[in-house]
This record gives C-alpha cells, sequence and structure tokens, in this order.
C-alpha cells in the first residue's frame, strides 16, 4: 500500500515491510483455503489483529495526528484480549488498544459480510496482519521473557518454572537450565523410580559435564529451591539426592573463573558470588542436619585466599566471617557483632525504647487492622517454610511509607516518620536496609534456619499478640516475645523462628534496622552497595 495510491492515511510515514507473500495471498486470505496457508491460520488472522492493533497504539502516539491519538483513547474498552482470560502469551505487558468494533466483528471476522465494515476491509485486515507479523518478532525479544522467546522460537522445552505460571519469586530473572523433561516427569510423577533415576542421571552428567557460568549458578539456584515460591526439591527432606547435587553446583560454581571474578569486578559492600553460595550452601547442610559438612565448607570457604589483578586478600580476608553462625553475603568490616543486643546497649539504638513507649498505638491499630483489613496482609517468604502460613503488612520498605502505612496504621506511620531513616544521607547495603512491617504467623508454622543479607542490619521485634508457645532461636539460643518488649538482635546471624506450640496466631512488629556503628569511612574504596550507588564524596 502507498501514499501515491491514497491508500494510506498516516502521511507522516510509509508502511514498508516483505510483503510477497502476503501479495500473492491477498485475494484469497479471507477464504477458507488460505487458511491451510501456516501464516494464514484463523489463530495468526487474530493475534495478528490483536498484535497490530496492541503495538500500533504505543507507535501511534509517536507519528499519528494528535486528534486521532485523543479519539483512539477515550474508549472505556481497551482490551480485547487479557492475562485473566488466558488469551496473551506475552505476560509482561498487557495488549491495549481501542476494541469495541473489534470485539463486535470478530466472530465474522473471516466471513465476506464482515468486508463490508470499514475496519475489517481487506485494507486494515492486511496492514494488521503485516504489523502483527513484521513487528511482533522484533518486539517481542525486547520485551517478553527470555525464555519464553526461545521456547517459541525453538520448540525447546527449557525451563521448569516460569514467572508467566507464578513460580518464581525472583523477577528480574527467568531460571533457564537443562534436564527439563527429565525433572518434569520426575515431579508429576515422584514416587516411580525410573522417573527419579532418570532424573538425577541427567542433572548429574550436567554437573560433571558443565563449564558454563550461567548453567552452573541456574542449576544452583533450581535444585536448591532459591527461585521458586514453593519447597520443589527439597519437600521429601533437606537431605535428598536432588538437595545435595544441587549443593554439588554450588561449589563448582564457587570454583568457577567467573564466580571468582566477583572478587574483582565488585566491591566489598556489594553481593559477590562466593560468600553468596557458600551462605547458601552451608545454610542447606544445616537444616539437613549435617552439621559437619557444614563446618568444612564454611572452613575452606573462610580461608579462601585471592590474589586477582584489581584485589589481593590473604588467606582469612576475602570472605572475613567471625562465626560459623555469621555468614551473611555482604560483610562490612569494622562493626560490632554480638547476637542479641541487651537494653544497656540502647542508647545505641533509640528504636527500642521509641517503640515501647508507643506500644499502645501500635497494639490499637494492629488489632483494627487484624480485623478489618486482614486481607492487606500478604504471604511472607514462602520459600523458608513448608508447612503453616506467616503473613505481613509492609509499613516502609525502601525508604517509602506504604499506602497501608498511611491508611490503616495512621499514628503509628506519624510516629515511624520521625524515626525513619536512621541514619539520613547513608546508602543501603540492601533494600532491607530499613524497613518496618507487622507479622503474624500461624500456629503450627515452622519457618528453617535463614539469615539476613549484610551484617549492618539489625531486627528489633516488638511482641503484640498470641506470644505463648512462639520461638525465636538464634545461633542456636532460644528467645521468646513479651508483650509490649523489645528483642534487639542480628539478623545476620543463622535464626529460625517457629509456632509449634502457639495457642493463637502470634503478631509482632519488626523493624529492621542500620547498624549503629555505621558511617561514611565504611564507605571509602567503593563506588556502589548491592542497593545503590555510593555518592562520590563517600568514595
Amino acid at each position: 500500500f502507498t501514499h501515491a495510491d491514497k491508500q494510506l492515511h498516516l502521511f507522516c510515514r510509509p508502511s514498508s515491510f516483505s510483503s510477497t507473500q502476503l501479495r500473492e495471498a491477498l485475494p484469497s486470505v479471507l477464504e477458507p483455503a488460505a487458511m491451510a496457508k501456516g501464516w494464514a491460520s484463523p489463530v495468526n488472522v487474530a493475534v495478528a489483529l490483536a498484535v497490530g492493533g496492541g503495538l500500533l497504539r504505543g507507535a501511534w502516539k509517536t507519528w499519528a495526528p494528535e486528534a486521532a491519538v485523543q479519539q483512539a483513547e477515550t474508549g472505556e474498552d481497551i482490551a480485547l484480549f487479557t492475562h485473566a482470560d488466558k488469551q496473551l502469551h506475552l505476560f509482561c505487558r498487557p495488549s491495549s488498544f481501542s476494541s469495541t468494533q473489534l470485539r463486535e466483528a470478530l466472530p465474522s471476522v473471516l466471513e465476506p459480510a464482515a468486508m463490508a465494515k470499514g475496519w475489517a476491509s481487506p485494507v486494515n485486515v492486511a496492514v494488521a496482519l503485516a504489523v502483527g507479523g513484521g513487528l511482533l518478532r522484533g518486539a517481542w525479544k525486547t520485551w517478553a521473557p527470555e525464555a519464553a522467546v526461545q521456547q517459541a522460537e525453538t520448540g525447546e522445552d527449557i525451563a521448569l518454572f516460569t514467572h508467566a505460571d507464578k513460580q518464581l519469586h525472583c523477577l528480574d530473572r527467568e531460571l533457564r537450565h537443562p534436564c527439563v523433561k527429565e525433572l518434569r516427569s520426575y515431579i508429576d510423577a515422584r514416587d516411580i523410580p525410573e522417573t527419579k533415576a532418570l532424573a538425577l542421571d541427567c542433572i548429574k552428567d550436567v554437573l560433571a559435564a558443565s563449564t558454563d557460568y550461567w548453567e552452573l549458578k541456574n542449576m544452583t539456584h533450581l535444585l536448591l529451591d532459591l527461585d521458586t515460591v514453593d519447597h520443589v526439591f527439597d519437600a521429601d527432606g533437606r537431605d535428598n539426592e536432588f538437595v545435595m547435587t544441587g549443593i554439588e553446583f554450588a561449589k563448582k560454581l564457587m570454583e568457577h573463573p567467573e564466580c571468582l571474578d566477583d572478587f574483582d569486578e565488585k566491591g566489598e559492600l556489594e553481593c559477590r558470588c562466593v560468600p553468596l553460595f557458600a551462605k547458601v550452601s552451608t545454610l542447606k547442610y544445616k537444616n539437613a542436619g549435617m552439621i559437619e559438612e557444614a563446618k568444612e565448607l564454611y572452613s575452606r570457604v573462610r580461608n579462601l585466599a585471592w590474589n586477582g589483578k584489581v584485589r589481593q586478600y590473604a588467606a582469612g580476608e576475602a570472605v572475613p566471617w567471625d562465626d560459623f553462625m555469621h555468614t551473611p553475603q555482604i560483610w562490612v568490616r569494622g562493626l560490632r557483632s554480638q547476637k542479641v543486643w541487651p537494653r544497656e546497649t540502647w542508647g545505641d539504638l533509640p528504636i527500642c525504647k521509641q517503640l515501647e513507649d508507643n506500644f499502645e498505638t501500635i497494639r490499637e491499630e494492629t488489632a483494627k487492622s487484624l480485623h478489618t483489613d486482614a486481607d492487606s496482609y500478604g504471604d511472607a517468604y514462602r520459600f523458608l517454610y513448608s508447612k503453616g502460613e506467616w503473613n505481613n503488612i509492609m509499613l516502609y520498605h525502601k525508604r517509602q511509607f506504604t499506602d497501608e502505612c498511611e491508611a490503616i496504621f495512621p499514628k503509628t506511620c506519624a510516629l515511624l516518620k520521625k524515626w525513619l531513616p536512621s541514619k539520613p544521607g547513608l546508602p543501603w547495603t540492601s533494600d532491607q536496609n530499613e524497613q518496618v512491617m507487622v507479622i503474624k504467623m500461624k500456629e503450627g508454622t515452622d519457618v528453617e534456619t535463614h539469615s539476613g543479607p549484610s551484617n549492618n542490619i539489625l531486627n528489633i521485634h516488638i511482641g503484640i499478640s498470641g506470644l505463648e508457645g512462639a520461638k525465636l532461636i538464634i545461633a542456636n539460643e532460644t528467645y521468646t516475645w513479651e508483650e509490649g518488649k523489645v528483642i534487639a538482635w542480628d539478623g545476620s546471624y543463622d535464626h529460625r523462628v517457629h509456632c509449634l506450640e502457639c495457642k493463637q496466631d502470634r503478631v509482632i512488629m519488626m523493624v529492621r534496622y542500620m547498624h549503629p556503628d555505621m558511617a561514611p569511612e565504611h564507605y571509602k574504596g567503593s563506588e556502589r552497595t548491592h542497593f545503590e550507588d555510593i555518592p562520590k564524596e563517600m568514595q
């Protein structure tokens, strides 16, 4: 179609695309015989119409007359196909466009009578097909999940779990890996010995042969259930062959040059590969009851030396953990380490007294929220427990007070705004560096041993209700909550929490709080933390 033949109404651009096949088939595009052509199947016609409408809307604003754009945007019906109805395969975006006419006529789009409708003329059908087919491939690669693109193009099953199916909680990465067919068969039929043997043989062959950094990393994430929302491979026990093979992948990963290069390529306040996967693996051993294996791995990593092009560390300096139960992936040097901060140290932690002095306000608004806004409590850290229920409502996160804080906890929120952030101007090592939430744990819940990301984050708890029988275990020492009383402790130590003996839901408030020793000098020599850039004057 050309402007010369007066077939185009968008005068500021040509409509260019590879058109030979389309030109040959256009006269019969709506005839049943044409449906035999793969490119002109009913599915492709419908998808091309939807994509042509969906993709053009954004681009149209760039080159269409302003009045036309405004007219298109006034329609109320803006989506013919939706994710909710499982009609779209591009999961990272909606397909929005003016759809009223299309919705009315779609059932007869392939019938000759539909040609009488202006929107469904051969010209518009052809343009939609061309745009849908021509733009889809390039655009999809830009904004579709990489695994989805490859799977659609090759037909290869490359991911056992996907964001599309809401099976992954790490939103910034795909989990692509080998052995998908074998592992899927095992998960679908765990009781069949043959499927388990085939799956184990496959992953062990990969372990023995692979030298690819990303393959080793993704197999570690997969088998150790690091990305999945639910427990998968450790659901039958923390010491099974899949988990143990996952740890072997982690060990091989930690020896890979690209993993070790993090000591040169990343600063000490960023999350480096070796301490991260060493921490994960030692915790997996601990939760499996394999303490000697955990100690051996801890000792090996703790004594690691590094002689790189940018940085050099003597043995014991590359990963400077100070205790077998104190293994965060980010270590800030020069901070006091103590599992629990006793009351006599609270002069350095003003938040402790502030919480206790204002407990009645906190309790009143929490009780009301549990009664009238229970739906605002979402699932908390589902990957850390297999049975029970652990929910939270976030009040402060990433330096922002949430809508729930303002609307549901207005008095508490006003107080928190006076107290946080505790050290304005200092960069955070993690998005958790300071955070406030109310946490509810249902009786019968047992959370496995885990630890926080950095030793510069303290956990400040105040007990609110349902505290009888609830236990907090920090580095193998057991603590309990008291109503209106604070426990201040270092979340980067191994800890576990359970409500196995609770009589009712346990409710507490937790404030994550920057370590009081943190000062500008801790950022010297670093350009960024794991969370954010460091101001030039602090570097």
